[in-house]
């Protein structure tokens, strides 16, 4: 099936490919901050009207989206680990079928009822939280949720966050070019029955 969505990461897959091992700037220069990982080719190009913290829900829909439901939380710190307050978390992912959302690529069919991307503000802990679903893998990449932190406009932080025991981990390029930093960027899933828990602290 000529499928642009899959030629689109088999070509994504070829870059990582070429350099998996190579250590990301942010590690080099300052091991206690989250490590940078590439935004990668999926970052919305139009938004969904609805851009709240629960990924789950779309506005004006009766269903919520397939897939196991996630409770994601952490903290936003700075590194002297005080909190950052009133900063902007986007995430995006792909839904239970693997397919990313507002990209643009036809021929895909989408979970409608799953937002594909939100946003939420630090309070003031800088706290974050999110409802989203866990996350699935699809070809060539480990299950992941995309993060970026935005203040006064411009991007401060752009990371991925992975699943803690997945698999994958050990076949993905980008998890494996994190070496010994991957665990600042690792999440462990608690069960909550029949939804997970789990979370990272940022530090920008």
């Amino acid at each position: 099936m000529n499928d642009p969505h899959r030629r689109r990461i088999v070509s994504w897959i070829g870059l990582l490919a070429a350099s998996p091992l190579l250590p990301t700037p942010a590690l080099a220069d300052d091991p206690a901050a989250t490590p940078e990982v590439e935004e990668g080719p999926f970052y919305p190009r139009a938004f969904p009207a609805d851009t709240d913290s629960d990924l789950t829900q779309v506005e004006g829909h009766v269903d919520r989206a397939r897939g196991t439901p996630l409770a994601l939380s952490g903290r936003l710190l700075d590194r002297t680990g005080r909190p950052r307050v009133g900063s902007r978390i986007e995430i995006w992912q792909c839904d239970a079928t693997g397919h990313y959302h507002h990209v643009r690529e036809r021929d895909t069919v989408v979970d409608p009822d799953f937002q594909g991307f939100g946003t939420a503000v630090t309070d003031a802990d800088g706290r974050y939280a999110f409802r989203t679903i866990r996350p699935v893998p699809y070809p060539g990449r480990t299950p992941h949720i995309h993060v970026a932190v935005v203040e006064q406009g411009k991007r401060r932080l752009t990371t991925q966050l992975f699943v803690e025991g997945d698999p994958g981990n050990a076949r993905d390029g980008l998890y494996r070019a994190l070496g010994s930093n991957a665990k600042l960027v690792t999440m462990k899933l608690e069960d909550r029955g029949g939804a997970l828990a789990g979370g990272v602290d940022l530090v920008v």
